[in-house]
């Protein structure tokens, strides 16, 4: 079991994918979670295991969608194979008759289980319950099978021998098996039960703090080995099943004892984030921004397309903008009157800055237009109140500053570096800049300046030859800035946190570590850390996994993986985050518990 990696969807339907739980040549099989936090195993097979899926007890499916999936109940619990030692002969019996109590409800059905084996059958806290499959031509094999499986756990019981007929028609039913075994109040030996609560605890940690499902729901997945091609059965078929498997499950979990209890496991820590909502977008979102009250929230989308979705209705607000092709986003912000929306881009070395009206659509006021500006590895800056443009220019090199509304140059910042960048403080009255001259034996240099005066306030802060700054966030309060250095060859990224008064470092350092159980996320480009949430944390990201972390940069809890970006809510309340997943539209809302 692991998290899920930066391709992975985190939802399908309505389900939360929470970690993936298997996988073949052909097949997934992701853990999720219901809106009533009901567990699901969610399956991605291919067309050619697709009748697997359908016969299967089927809660809920999707075939025809781009990712099609079937939603499956799921319940923790160690595989027969995984017990290491031979059963004794009681134990036998009631393993015996879990297997039988399912293969009675899929025979009943007219489907054969097909491919009965140690990995098939789970064992949990009150019995044992076999991986559903549906490929088998013939139940007499199921039978011999199961026989088979049970002897080689040691002296096969009597009641059991004749699932080892040579003739078919020798051998027991399903439901003669079960009837003939009868009910069992044997507990699991003790090496069964530790297997047991030790899969539940490891289920724990993907939970978010809530508790591990105690019942004793039968777990579907789809084979190793995938069926051939048949033709897929019709959703009323699928439903119909589904409903006849469950009903069957129900009466053989009646005529089961009461299990004994097992001792109740310690609740699994609180996580850093709960999900609090989320909207769904017409694209799969790449960048998001906030308005100031939080109450919208801008997308940019990977077709070069916008919109802007109502937080609290989860409604688009008006049509989508663009696209806008060939573009590549500088600036995104609201303006703090109503809900107009800038958005800044660039297209060669040209920068188009515009305002729109989300609810119509429309375009308000001439767009600033600035041609021939300087792309090499340097990029312009908008705005919190999408007001103030900072454009780097070429011949001399220079920041300058233009007012989009009436598009006026206000002035200009000499910048002789080949390199730089720049962020407006919250309140716009601050742009701190940031100089290298491309040298690798070079220090670079950050400095704050007054966009008034358009003078440096103090002495510029320098960084070792080694840290190159990716990024950099004010606090809301602008007295704090965090700076974020890549990680380069044999490092890692570091944030520091300064005064912005008196350009000192206030906290040691700390380093965002790539998470080594996701290397597949080493080539997310998103590496920051901003504020968020409380002025007592920072919310990370890094390797395309989000970490909350507090002031000293001790991480708090488990990491969120799978992100591509994210944006903070002006209040700090509220983390909107999009996944790597290119079939994902969906923007999640996050809060502390």
């Amino acid at each position: 079991m692991r998290r899920p990696a930066v391709g992975d969807p985190l939802w399908l339907g309505q389900y939360r994918v929470l970690a993936e739980l298997a996988r073949d040549e052909t097949t997934r099989v992701l853990l999720g979670s219901g809106p009533d936090d009901r567990l699901v195993a969610l399956a991605l097979p291919d067309q050619r295991s697709a009748e697997a899926a359908a016969l299967s007890a089927v809660l809920e499916a999707d075939p025809d969608a781009s990712m099609p999936w079937w939603a499956q109940e799921f319940v923790p619990g160690p595989s027969l194979q995984d017990v290491p030692d031979p059963l004794p002969e009681p134990a036998v019996l009631r393993l015996a008759a879990g297997i039988a109590a399912d293969l009675t409800q899929l025979h009943s059905a007219g489907l054969a289980h097909g491919r009965l084996t140690a990995s098939h059958v789970r064992l949990t806290s009150s019995g044992a319950r076999l991986v559903a499959r549906a490929t088998g031509d013939d139940p007499a094999d199921d039978l011999l099978a199961l026989g088979t499986l049970l002897a080689a756990q040691g002296a096969l019981p009597e009641a059991l021998r004749p699932c080892l007929a040579e003739n078919p028609a020798d051998r027991l039913t399903a439901a003669e098996l079960l009837e003939a075994i009868g009910p069992s109040a044997e507990p699991w030996p003790p090496a069964v039960e530790k297997l047991i609560a030790e899969r539940t605890a490891e289920l724990a940690q993907f939970l978010d703090g809530q508790p591990a499902p105690q019942n004793d729901s039968v777990i579907y997945q789809v084979s190793e080995t995938p069926p051939p091609p048949r033709r897929p059965a019709p959703r009323r078929g699928i439903l119909i099943g589904a409903l006849a498997l469950v009903i069957a499950g129900l009466a053989a979990w009646l005529a089961w004892p009461n299990p004994p209890v097992p001792d109740a496991l310690p609740p699994a820590p609180q996580p850093p984030l709960v999900e609090s909502g989320f909207l769904t977008a017409r694209g799969h979102p790449q960048f998001l921004a906030f308005n100031h009250d939080g109450r919208l929230l801008a997308t940019v989308n990977a077709d070069s397309t916008m919109d802007v979705l109502d937080v609290v209705t989860r409604k688009p607000v008006g049509p989508r903008l663009g696209p806008f092709p060939d573009t590549g986003l500088t600036g995104l912000a609201f303006r703090p009157e109503g809900i107009a929306l800038a958005a800044s881009r660039v297209k060669d070395n040209q920068l188009t800055t515009q305002t729109w009206d989300p609810r119509t659509g429309r375009e308000i006021g001439e767009p600033l237009v600035l041609e021939n500006i300087d792309r090499d590895g340097s990029w312009p800056a908008l705005s919190s109140d999408g007001g103030v443009v900072a454009v780097p220019m070429s011949s001399p090199r220079r920041l300058e500053l233009w007012r989009v509304a009436d598009r006026t140059r206000i002035g200009s910042i000499e910048t002789p570096a080949a390199f730089r960048n720049s962020e407006f403080s919250p309140d716009g009255r601050t742009l701190a800049v940031y100089q290298w001259d491309g040298h690798s034996a070079h220090t670079s240099q950050l400095s704050l300046w007054d966009t008034a005066s358009l003078r440096m306030r103090g002495n510029p802060i320098a960084f070792a030859e080694t840290e190159r700054l990716c990024c950099f966030a004010f606090r809301p309060d602008g007295r704090t800035l965090i700076t974020t250095a890549g990680g380069t060859t044999g490092s890692q990224p570091k944030v520091r946190q300064w005064d912005t008064a008196t350009h000192k470092e206030i906290r040691p350092a700390f380093s965002l570590s790539q998470d080594p159980g996701n290397g597949e996320m080493k080539d997310a480009f998103f590496i920051m850390a901003v504020p968020g949430l409380d002025d007592q944390h920072l919310v990370a990201i890094a390797t395309g996994t989000v970490t909350v972390r507090d002031l000293d940069g001790k991480q708090d809890g488990a990491g969120l993986p799978g992100i591509l970006n994210l944006a903070v809510s002006p209040d700090g309340k509220t983390l909107a985050t999009t996944s790597g997943s290119t079939a994902d539209t969906t923007v999640h809302l996050w809060r502390k518990p």
